[in-house]
């Protein structure tokens, strides 16, 4: 009795003091876990854009292709290609461009096959090409443009307000559009450059003035 009680007491101790620092060491493992969490999803959501990008840019190298009414998601890697193209052949394409690009690592493809084009297909080419007509939006590689039951909505990022009127007011003049959902974004440091004396003018004979 004596002995287990010797022995009891010696353990006791020991083992709180081992659970203890058990203890320590996991919190101080799982803490920095938890910090950086939010870090590492930011990271791959850029990684994801980056990719995006890269394939938006690849498919719009392609004139085998309507780039304008092709759309591209990212997530983790993985790239899903949606939209509309005349043949299969078109379809694969799409495909195998986006598969070559650094980082994918999974594809959907989504894309539709449609022979004779829809009529919101057609509206999104016809305001592709009344934006490649605004000075100020020329060489401007954000823009986005989705038409669905003939409502356009605009997306992207330009550096002043009067770009952003502009691209407005082409998508407006399309025939056929009814509402035009006008989300591009302007930031001073947008990559999409200057507005040209040049393109202001042009710009204010249209009847789009910038702001005062």
């Amino acid at each position: 009795m004596d002995m287990w009680n010797r022995v009891g007491t010696v353990v006791g101790p020991a083992a709180l003091a081992a659970m203890a620092i058990g203890l320590a060491g996991f919190q101080g493992t799982v803490m920095p876990a938890s910090d950086t969490a939010p870090d590492r999803g930011s990271a791959q959501r850029q990684t994801d854009e980056t990719i995006k990008a890269k394939i938006e840019k690849r498919l719009r190298m392609d004139d085998r292709l309507d780039w304008e009414v092709l759309e591209v998601a990212v997530v983790n890697g993985h790239a899903t290609l949606y939209g509309e193209v005349k043949t299969p052949e078109e379809k694969g394409l799409a495909a195998l461009i986006a598969s070559t690009v650094a980082g994918v690592n999974g594809l959907t493809n989504s894309i539709l096959v449609e022979p004779a084009a829809s009529r919101d297909r057609q509206l999104a080419k016809a305001i592709w090409k009344a934006l490649r007509t605004v000075p100020a939006l020329d060489g401007n590689d954000t823009l986005r443009v989705r038409v669905k039951n003939a409502v356009a909505k605009l997306e992207g990022t330009v550096a002043h307000t009067l770009q952003k009127r502009a691209a407005d007011k082409a998508a407006a003049s399309v025939p056929g559009v009814t509402t035009v959902i006008n989300l591009i974004e302007v930031s001073p440091q947008s990559p999409a450059g200057d507005i040209t004396q040049l393109g202001n003018e042009k710009l204010e004979q249209e009847g789009v003035q910038l702001q005062p």
